[in-house]
């Protein structure tokens, strides 16, 4: 048994295909074909099963895959005791952020990464939740910034991150300490684009309500802009407000409703030193990262 075909098996687990395997061990298909073939013949058992929705792996293919694993990431981490631990990583580092991520917490934390590893070749995408999820499992990206909880890939937590109503600073409700999710259900509701729009949701079904959406936005300074006009309400993370607000207000909802953020991995994926470097970078700043700090309303 060759480290090369179980390197293949794991790829192919990961990615979902033969042809992202090949992109992401950086060889051709054909290669990963001949190391599936005789890794198969070797143990005398189908790993893996492929038709037009693309791979399944077979109950003997479960089995070997974590030893598999671990054969891979022992491995990388013998090639990495060998070069040297005070080396340091280095190469390509492709990040997948969002848009509230890479406005209030990234700076910082690729700061720090440049200070501690200057040989790192940092490459940001920034895109929705969705999309960096589809990212890391084709092996568009090596790490993201995802909500959790994240079916198929490996998450690190990372932070909690409190849902609050915006309202237009008229509003009847607008200095009350804190709002129930069924005080904004006769308001027309300006529905956030992404992950955000599952947690709304599942908090009106908390309370047998939907909200009555008049618009649905995916720009966050269009919609503060709206609701401060007066054309609805909202309910959006802390992390993805602006330091300063137009003229809103934020009032936190009772009971709580937060999201979970978390560092996604491919599978497998947590032994490379560049991704292991960023997890390192990013956990401690994020948790105190602005801490009392809360966004300004404009005056």
């Amino acid at each position: 048994m060759k480290l090369s075909q179980c390197a293949a098996f794991v790829a192919i687990a990961d990615t979902g295909s033969f042809t992202n395997a090949a992109r992401a061990l950086d060889i051709s298909q054909s290669a990963i074909s001949h190391a599936i073939a005789g890794l198969e013949a070797e143990l005398g058992v189908t790993l893996m099963e492929r038709d037009r929705s693309g791979v399944r792996l077979t109950d003997a293919g479960h089995r070997a895959l974590e030893p598999a694993r671990v054969m891979v990431v022992q491995a990388e981490r013998v090639r990495r005791a060998v070069r040297g631990a005070g080396a340091g990583p280095e190469g390509p580092l492709r990040i997948g952020t969002s848009q509230s991520f890479a406005a209030r917490l990234l700076p910082a934390v690729m700061s720090e990464l440049h200070a501690r590893h200057p040989r790192l070749e940092i490459d940001l995408r920034e895109g929705s939740d969705t999309q960096i999820t589809q990212w890391l499992r084709g092996n568009g990206v090596d790490v993201g910034i995802v909500t959790l909880p994240k079916r198929g890939l490996t998450t690190v937590p990372l932070l909690q991150d409190e849902l609050v109503a915006v309202v237009p600073p008229d509003h009847a409700e607008a200095e009350r300490p804190a709002l129930r999710i069924d005080q904004l259900a006769g308001d027309p509701f300006l529905m956030p684009v992404g992950a955000v729009e599952t947690l709304v949701r599942a908090a009106f079904r908390t309370v047998g309500l939907e909200p009555e959406v008049g618009h649905y936005l995916r720009d966050i300074n269009a919609l503060l802009a709206m609701v401060g006009a007066g054309l609805g309400v909202t309910v959006l993370p802390r992390l993805a407000l602006p330091l300063v607000l137009p003229d809103v207000r934020l009032v936190p909802l009772s009971p709580a409703v937060v999201r979970h953020l978390g560092l996604g991995m491919r599978l497998g994926s947590h032994g490379s030193p560049a991704v292991e470097a960023f997890v390192d970078a990013a956990r401690p700043l994020a948790l105190r990262s602005d801490q009392g700090r809360r966004p300004v309303a404009a005056r």
